[in-house]
């Protein structure tokens, strides 16, 4: 085999690897869109959210539950319908099932000690964005997954800000943003370069 047809061979790899990405950038992009509208709601209509002692507790929990057996159908289907899964695509899922389990966990303790979980969560989405952008390779998640975490940081500094705030700005840079760089960009692209060094005698 040649060097040429060498680097199609990668570079065919690369882009299936890049298409199959596509359900990740999906997934970002539902949950910033979830989140935010959910913070922003929350926000404006307070005493809707919060008409009785529980409601509050029931929106918080409700609809992300719902959100998460609606993201698990959608990626099973999105599996089906690419027909394989590379060693990249179940790290990725890994990632996010132990962030998945994690929020759960979270949950169940600011639940136990009624607190409000916002900074913990954030803070654990930007450990699980930096880890996949660099996994990966796509900038924009690691850079939206750092920015979260500096931004998470600022946060617990300044408890007087607003938490549905924090919310909304948070998964805005840190979710929504990157999961519509992911999802809307090109795979065709996406090149992998190969530098070849001439040796003597060549």
């Amino acid at each position: 085999m040649t060097k040429e047809e060498q680097l199609k061979n990668i570079n065919d790899a690369i882009k299936q690897t890049k298409t199959n990405l596509k359900p990740l950038g999906y997934n970002l992009v539902f949950w910033g869109v979830v989140i935010i509208s959910m913070s922003l709601f929350h926000y404006f209509f307070p005493q809707i959210v919060q008409s009785s002692n529980y409601s509050a507790t029931i929106y918080w929990v409700t609809i992300p539950l719902l959100g998460m057996i609606y993201t698990t159908y959608y990626n099973i289907k999105s599996g089906i319908k690419i027909g394989y899964e590379t060693q990249l695509d179940r790290v990725i899922k890994i990632i996010w099932g132990v962030f998945g389990f994690c929020w759960i966990f979270i949950i169940g303790i600011s639940l136990s000690q009624n607190v409000i979980p916002t900074q913990d969560i954030l803070f654990l989405l930007a450990v699980v964005l930096i880890m996949s952008g660099i996994i990966i390779k796509f900038n924009n998640i690691t850079i939206g997954g750092f920015a979260l975490l500096i931004f998470t940081g600022y946060t617990y500094f300044n408890p007087d800000l607003n938490l549905l705030l924090v919310n909304t700005i948070g998964i805005c840079f840190g979710l929504l943003i990157p999961g519509l760089s992911l999802y809307l960009h090109k795979s065709d692209n996406l090149q992998l370069h190969y530098h070849y060094k001439d040796e003597q005698g060549d």
